[in-house]
């Protein structure tokens, strides 16, 4: 059985053993409720814990079975029962359901204490929330409170453009600054 939504996630490298993962955090499949419904189905006792079946069916494969049990609240799609009724979401456009999530990027243990401010003092932890509401109010605030010395998480220190090492080309340029 082929699950689209798994296809789609994100693979990710341990650094310290360089083997990959796949990130399930992150929801590749997501139903809004405008998109409808194509119908109500009742489980027949061929169809118990067959999910995949009932998929193929509506669908014509067995790629969707992620859908009917997010759609449904099915957690364990083996569980379902000869008479049990399914919502069978309408997915005449996959794309608008399926997508590639954003990365999860995890914050690398010198960040990490500014990030968990539970770690801290109450005098630190609330300039850090004066810090953080004030970097909002900014066009060019930061989403993360950290030291002034350390990089926002998806930031990088230096990128490659045409064969040239370029330092800072993240970084807010002082025209940026003149311009708030």
């Amino acid at each position: 059985m082929n699950i689209r939504s798994l296809e789609l996630k994100n693979k990710l490298v341990d650094e310290r053993t360089g083997e990959y993962y796949f990130d399930l955090t992150a929801p590749s499949f997501i139903y809004n409720e405008n998109l409808g419904i194509s119908g109500l189905h009742y489980v027949t006792p061929d169809q118990v814990g067959r999910i995949d079946k009932i998929s193929y069916l509506y669908y014509g494969s067995t790629d969707y079975v992620d859908a009917i049990c997010v759609v449904n609240n099915i957690f364990n799609p083996f569980t379902i029962q000869e008479g049990d009724f399914l919502v069978i979401p309408n997915l005449s456009n996959p794309s608008l359901v399926y997508s590639i999530p954003t990365p999860a990027s995890r914050p690398t243990p010198s960040q990490e204490p500014y990030i968990d401010t539970g770690r801290q003092n109450e005098k630190d932890q609330s300039r850090i929330q004066r810090l953080l509401k004030k970097a909002q109010e900014k066009k060019s605030g930061v989403t993360t409170p950290l030291p002034p010395n350390m990089l926002q998480p998806g930031e990088t220190a230096k990128t490659f453009n045409n064969g040239e090492i370029q330092l800072g080309t993240n970084l807010p340029s002082r025209s940026q600054f003149n311009d708030q």
